[in-house]
């Protein structure tokens, strides 16, 4: 049914969005064609209110749709839910360019920017211009501010870029 998407990144998605109950959600709607709030509700035993707003969630990330028609009994309309596997890669795609992005600005922060460190581990890393400020003092503790060595970050940030433009292209 998910193609190229794995059991493992599935769950990994609906943990993400919707926690330990979006999990067991996500799990009884992959099993089935269409399922009512209600049915869902009784499977997972999750409150009703909190598989709707769960549901809504990942209805806004376009992960499951729904299909609505009304009770010949009580006139009332129903919601039938069901996952959209073919949506998830659009989905984890989507989350990937975004991170590139903010990796991509990261990693021309880095690369735009001398930094400066005083060596205390509850202590900010500064650039040059708010060193300079601070007249090489670290504007927490006072000391004396040193330049940090960013190439390990700067290489980290590449590779990861890498990476995701591989996955993207390939």
């Amino acid at each position: 049914m998910y193609s190229s998407i794995s059991d493992e990144t599935l769950m990994h998605i609906a943990r993400t969005i919707g926690g330990d109950d979006g999990v067991e959600i996500i799990k009884v709607l992959r099993d089935v064609e269409d399922i009512t709030v209600e049915d869902l509700s009784a499977k997972t035993g999750i409150q009703i209110n909190m598989v709707r707003k769960l549901l809504y969630k990942f209805y806004n990330h376009s992960l499951v749709t729904s299909r609505r028609f009304r009770d010949k009994e009580t006139g009332w309309f129903i919601f039938q839910w069901r996952l959209q596997p073919e949506l998830i890669e659009a989905f984890i795609t989507g989350m990937k360019q975004k991170i590139l992005k903010k990796l991509q600005a990261r990693l021309e922060y880095e690369l735009q920017h001398e930094f400066y460190h005083c060596g205390s581990p509850t202590c900010p890393r500064v650039t040059f211009e708010d060193a300079m400020e601070t007249v090489f003092r670290c504007p927490v503790c006072n000391e004396p501010l040193r330049p940090v060595d960013n190439s390990a970050a700067i290489r980290f940030l590449k590779q990861k870029i890498a990476e995701i433009e591989e996955e993207l292209n390939g």
